[in-house]
C-alpha cells in the first residue's frame, strides 16, 4: 500500500500539491489497470507490464495456432478416411453379389437365357460401383487423388474409363512432417496394375545444362555437393562445387580451379560413353582426387580414383533420371529418332501417332495421350523409359508399328521379351502339357520339337525356340511381331512353308498365335499379348460377356479373378484402418499438445481474479487513504505553520 506521510510543514504549498496530485495519480492507476484485468481476465495489458512473459505468450500462441490448424486437418483427414471406408465396404458387399453370380452361373445346368439374364445384373453392379467410386465427400471427389474436382471414373469409351488423379492427398501430422490419407480410385479398383512398355531402359546420356537434381549419382544418392582436393603430381588445388547447379556448372568450377592452380586437369563429359565425366591429364603426373571432410561430391560424381602418370580418370555412370525436359538427342549414345510412328488399337479403337518434330520426351508423352484411344503415357518409376496404361476397362491394348521401328525404339511394344506369360490371351496365359507343346518345320523340311513346361515369359519361350531350333539346324529364329503384340517367326527359304503345329494335345501353338502356316520365310502370329487393364472393373466385363456368351470356362476364370479382387479390396481396408489408427494416435497427441499450450498460456495469460480482487482492494484502499492524506495535507491554514 502507497501512501505519503511525511512532513510537508517545510515544503511549499505547490510542491504539497504536485505531490499529492501524482501520488493520487499513481494509485488511481493502480485501481484502473486491477480493474482492467478483472474486466477483461488478461494478466498482461502491455508489453511493459513483462516483456519477458509477452515473448513467451507470442511463440506460444504462433506455437498453439499451428497446433490447432494440424488438429483441424487431422480430424478432416481422418473424417475422409471414414468415408472411405465406408465406401469400399460398399465396393464388397457389390462384389460379394457378383462372386455369388458367378458361382451360382459356373455348373451345367444354367441355360443361356438365365446367363444372359444375370449378365444384365453385372451392368447394374457395375454401374453402382462407377457411382461409388465417384463418390463425393465435402464436395470433393474421395478416390480423385490431388484433382478432386474431377470425377475419376466416366464411361465415355462405352466401358469404365479411369480418368483421375493418381497423386497423394497429405496432411500435417507435425510441424515439416506429412502423411497421405487418401486413396485412389486407380488402387481402389486395380486400375494400374498392368502397363505396357517401359522395355527400353535409356541410358540418357549427360548434357552441359542436365541439372544435378535429374542425377541419382555413382551411389545411388544424388549428388551432393562440397569440397574435393585434386592433386596432379607435384600440383595440388581444392573445388568447391557449392552453389552448381547444372554438369556445366561443375565443369566451369573443377576447370577454373585447376587453372588458378596451374594444373593441367580438365573435367568434362565422357565422350567414349556420354553418361560419365572424365578427368583429362594433360601433364605426366599421377592424379588423385579425394573428398573433403564429410563431403561426398567426387564420390557422387563417380571421380572419387586415382590415375597412373599422364592417365585419365574416367567415372562412373551418374545414371540421369528422364524427365519431361530430356532431349530425344539424349536418350542412349547418338540419341533417337522417330520417323514413322505407332499404330495404337485399344479394343474398337485406334489411332495413329506420328513424331514429326517432336524434341523432348514431353512432346512424345503429348502425341501419344492425344491419340484418342483411352490411354495414359508417362515415365515410368525408373525414370529410364516410357509406359502406356490402358485407362478403358476390358478392352485389348495393341501398341505396334507404323511401317518402321519407333514402337521398339520407344520400348512401348506390347509384346516383349520380359513380359510374362500370364499376360497372355487376356491373362489367360499359356497351358503347356508335360513333355513337348509344339512342332516347327522349315520351308527345307527341317523339324523340331519345343518343350515349353519351364517357360515363364516371351523371353523364355523365344530362347525355348530358337535353342530347339540350333540343336536341329533348321536356322528359325523368333522376334516380337511389327504388329506389336504376337510373335513372328523366320527361317531360309525353301520349297515349302513355316509351319507350326500342335503335338501332344498341347494348346500352346494355338495360345501363342503361331499355330498354322506362314510363307516360306515368315509365319507372323496372331496378337496374344495385348494388354488388358487388370482389376475389378475388367474381370466384371469378363464375366458379364461369359455369362452372355454362355462360357461356363470363362464364367469360372472371371470369378475366379473376382474372388482374387475380393482379398485386394480387403488388404486396401486395412491400408485405410492402418492409416486412420494412425491419424487418431497423432489426433490425440496433437490435442494432449494443444491443452498442454493452452495451459502455459492460460498461466502467463490469464488474470488470477482470487489474486487480482485482493489487489484492486488494496490499490482502492491506497487510493482512498491517499485522498484523504491529500484533503488534510492541502486544507492547512497560515496557523498550521506558524506553530
Amino acid at each position: 500500500m502507497s501512501i505519503s506521510v511525511g512532513n510537508l510543514s517545510r515544503v511549499s504549498n505547490s510542491l504539497r500539491t504536485f505531490t499529492a496530485l501524482t501520488q493520487l495519480q499513481r494509485n488511481s492507476l493502480r485501481v484502473f489497470q486491477q480493474e482492467q484485468r478483472i474486466s477483461t481476465g488478461q494478466q498482461l495489458l502491455s508489453v511493459g507490464d513483462d516483456p519477458v512473459a509477452a515473448e513467451k505468450i507470442v511463440r506460444l500462441t504462433k506455437s498453439g495456432d499451428t497446433q490447432n490448424q494440424i488438429l483441424a486437418d487431422l480430424q478432416h483427414a481422418d473424417d475422409y478416411l471414414s468415408a472411405s471406408d465406408n465406401a469400399l465396404t460398399q465396393i464388397s458387399d457389390l462384389l460379394i453379389d457378383a462372386a455369388r453370380i458367378a458361382s451360382e452361373q459356373a455348373g451345367s445346368f444354367q441355360s443361356a437365357e438365365e446367363r444372359a439374364s444375370q449378365s444384365v445384373v453385372i451392368d447394374g453392379i457395375i454401374d453402382q460401383l462407377m457411382n461409388v467410386g465417384n463418390t463425393k465427400y465435402q464436395g470433393i471427389y474421395l478416390f480423385g487423388g490431388q484433382g478432386v474436382t474431377q470425377a475419376p471414373l466416366n464411361s465415355a469409351f462405352g466401358r469404365i474409363t479411369a480418368v483421375g488423379d493418381t497423386g497423394q492427398r497429405q496432411t500435417l501430422v507435425d510441424p515439416g512432417c506429412a502423411q497421405a490419407f487418401n486413396v485412389i480410385a486407380a488402387d481402389v479398383f486395380g486400375l494400374r496394375e498392368n502397363v505396357t512398355g517401359g522395355y527400353a531402359h535409356f541410358n540418357v546420356q549427360l548434357a552441359g545444362g542436365a541439372r544435378l537434381s535429374e542425377l541419382n549419382g555413382a551411389n545411388g544418392a544424388g549428388v551432393r555437393l562440397g569440397r574435393m582436393s585434386v592433386t596432379e603430381g607435384a600440383v595440388s588445388f581444392e573445388v568447391d562445387l557449392t552453389g552448381a547447379d547444372t554438369i556445366d556448372g561443375v565443369i566451369a568450377k573443377f576447370n577454373d580451379a585447376a587453372s588458378a592452380a596451374g594444373s593441367t586437369l580438365t573435367l568434362g563429359i565422357n565422350p567414349a560413353d556420354g553418361a560419365t565425366l572424365r578427368v583429362t591429364n594433360g601433364g605426366s603426373g599421377p592424379v588423385q582426387i579425394q573428398d573433403l571432410g564429410q563431403g561426398t561430391a567426387a564420390a557422387d560424381l563417380g571421380i572419387k580414383k586415382s590415375a597412373a602418370a599422364g592417365a585419365n580418370i574416367d567415372g562412373d555412370n551418374l545414371h540421369r533420371r528422364m524427365t519431361l525436359t530430356t532431349a530425344l538427342a539424349d536418350l542412349g549414345a547418338g540419341g533417337i529418332t522417330l520417323p514413322s510412328g505407332v499404330v495404337i488399337t485399344n479394343g474398337e479403337r485406334s489411332g495413329t501417332v506420328t513424331f514429326t518434330g517432336a524434341t523432348t520426351v514431353q512432346d512424345v508423352l503429348n502425341r501419344l495421350n492425344a491419340s484418342g484411344v483411352g490411354i495414359r503415357a508417362s515415365i515410368n518409376s525408373a525414370a529410364d523409359g516410357i509406359e502406356i496404361q490402358n485407362l478403358v476397362a476390358g478392352t485389348a491394348l495393341i501398341v505396334g508399328e507404323n511401317g518402321g521401328t519407333d514402337a521398339e525404339t520407344l520400348g512401348i511394344r506390347a509384346l516383349d521379351d520380359s513380359v510374362p506369360l500370364s499376360r497372355l490371351n487376356g491373362l489367360r496365359g499359356i497351358h503347356p502339357v508335360e513333355g513337348t507343346d509344339i512342332k516347327i518345320t522349315n520351308a527345307n523340311g527341317v523339324s523340331f520339337e519345343v518343350d515349353l513346361s519351364n517357360a515363364q515369359t516371351v523371353g523364355d519361350v523365344i530362347n525355348a525356340i530358337q535353342s530347339a531350333s540350333a540343336a536341329a539346324g533348321a536356322g528359325i529364329s523368333v522376334t516380337t511381331s511389327s504388329g506389336g503384340a504376337g510373335l513372328r517367326l523366320t527361317g531360309p527359304a525353301g520349297a515349302g512353308t513355316i509351319t507350326v503345329e500342335s503335338v501332344n494335345m498341347s494348346p500352346v501353338a494355338a495360345e501363342l498365335g503361331i499355330e498354322g502356316s506362314g510363307s516360306a520365310t515368315v509365319l507372323d502370329g496372331d496378337n496374344v499379348g495385348a494388354a488388358y487393364q487388370t482389376g475389378l472393373f475388367s474381370a466384371l466385363y469378363r464375366l458379364r460377356d461369359a455369362l452372355q456368351a454362355d462360357d461356363s470356362s470363362e464364367i469360372t476364370e472371371a470369378g475366379s479373378q473376382i474372388n482374387d479382387i475380393q482379398q485386394q479390396i480387403a488388404a486396401t481396408r486395412g491400408d485405410v484402418g492402418a492409416k486412420s489408427r494412425s491419424l487418431n494416435a497423432r489426433l490425440d497427441q496433437t490435442q494432449q499438445a494443444v491443452d498442454a499450450t493452452q495451459i502455459l498460456l492460460s498461466k502467463l495469460k490469464d488474470t488470477d481474479f482470487t489474486e487480482a480482487v485482493t489487489r484492486f482492494q488494496e490499490a482502492q484502499t491506497a487510493l482512498q487513504a491517499s485522498l484523504m492524506t491529500g484533503s488534510k495535507t492541502l486544507s492547512l491554514s497560515l496557523l498550521d505553520f506558524l506553530q
